[in-house]
């Protein structure tokens, strides 16, 4: 079984991504952010301080954002069949890491806990019914 990481990885190398940011950038960013090694290997690893190791992950961090926020606006056509797999599958394999259909679970999205607030709280905000099947 692949993990999410995995399918990050590969969707990095599909030609849509393949240029964005410098060899240095996407070392630092693939190590850090993906493997979850420490600023001081990374650092090790390409040559470079370990104050400069973030700077270099947020620099490519930035830039792939920018590429796929401007790939977005593409019809899903247009791109390869390399990058539409590697999406599928990532987006496949988060949704088993997450179960979207849990609206009252206990994750947070920035400082919002959904899980926290009350039943009354959550259904005046989505208008969804308190009411049960067996009611």
């Amino acid at each position: 079984m692949f993990y999410a990481h995995t399918f990050f990885k590969v969707l990095m190398q599909a030609p849509e991504l393949s240029d964005v940011g410098s060899p240095e950038e996407r070392a630092a960013f693939s190590a850090l952010r993906i493997d979850g090694q420490t600023v001081r290997q990374v650092g090790q690893a390409i040559g470079v301080s370990k104050s400069h190791v973030t700077n270099l992950a947020d620099q490519f961090q930035a830039k792939l954002i920018k590429r796929m926020a401007a790939l977005r606006r593409k019809p899903a056509s247009s791109y390869s069949a390399e990058y539409r797999l590697a999406c599928r599958s990532l987006h496949e394999r988060l949704s088993e890491l997450r179960d979207f259909d849990d609206d009252l679970g206990l994750y947070k999205i920035g400082n919002f806990s959904p899980g926290l607030g009350s039943k009354e709280d959550y259904a005046e905000c989505t208008g969804a019914s308190l009411r049960f099947d067996d009611e």
